[in-house]
């Protein structure tokens, strides 16, 4: 998995005192970087680094890194991007400074299925898994992810899905797997998010749509421009 600075975001003065990664709207101070860490930092500005390139990378401020890396993640200042032999499967970039992946938690023994809240859509030619309870949004790049989406439909564990004919080696579709539950974009059975008893109390009363417009009409969770935008002016009649 590719962790690199999500769109629009860049990493400001690394070599200074006051170094930080700031995108629309949401910022992280870093401070004066550790060399290790601003390795790190600098791979994710120039393209982005491996998961599993990290420690290396970092050296003896691993841990340090992570830690960034994980504020910077939580913060809505990362994309993850999963790929396969080269090419891209999925990109998921966070949508707001809400975001949060809660790294580590996924569990192979437990059965997994696709957020009721979860959806796809059409945008920039690119066919987009959206979620608004987990405030972020994934581009799918490779039909076999839109497949693997369907036989989530159900409560089902990794395992088995191994056993589909996903097309997607076995290595790969646990990273898949592992970012989207993480992410809470799949959740454990009758769950909609991985958390409290009263926030759950609380979705079981939402539908699905009603979430999604009464998050889109708020100036929180997206990115989207909301209100008064006049997006078609000069191109149609004044009402």
């Amino acid at each position: 998995m590719r962790l690199s600075l999500a769109e629009g975001v860049a990493l400001r003065c690394p070599e200074a005192e006051d170094a930080r990664v700031e995108g629309p709207g949401r910022s992280l101070r870093l401070g004066v970087l550790a060399p290790g860490v601003r390795a790190v930092f600098e791979s994710l500005a120039d393209g982005g680094i491996q998961e599993t390139e990290v420690p290396a990378a970092a050296g003896s401020d691993a841990s340090l890194a992570w830690y960034w890396l994980d504020l910077a993640g939580d913060g809505g200042l990362l994309s993850w991007t999963v790929e396969e032999r080269g090419n891209l499967l999925m990109t998921l970039t966070p949508a707001s400074a809400s975001f949060l992946r809660r790294r580590a938690t996924f569990d192979a023994l437990v059965p997994l299925q696709l957020s009721r809240f979860a959806h796809t859509r059409m945008a920039a030619g690119h066919a987009v898994l959206d979620c608004p309870t987990v405030h972020a949004t994934a581009v799918l790049h490779d039909r076999r992810v839109v497949s693997l989406l369907f036989d989530m439909a159900r409560p089902t564990l990794l395992a088995r899905l191994n056993q589909f004919n996903t097309g997607i080696e076995s290595v790969t579709l646990r990273e898949l797997v592992r970012l989207l539950a993480e992410t809470g974009i799949l959740v454990p059975e009758g769950l909609d998010v991985p958390a409290s008893e009263a926030t759950l109390t609380a979705l079981r009363q939402w539908e699905p749509h009603d979430l999604l417009f009464h998050l889109r009409s708020r100036g929180w969770g997206h990115q989207t421009r909301a209100g008064a935008t006049y997006r078609f002016r000069g191109e149609l009649p004044n009402p």
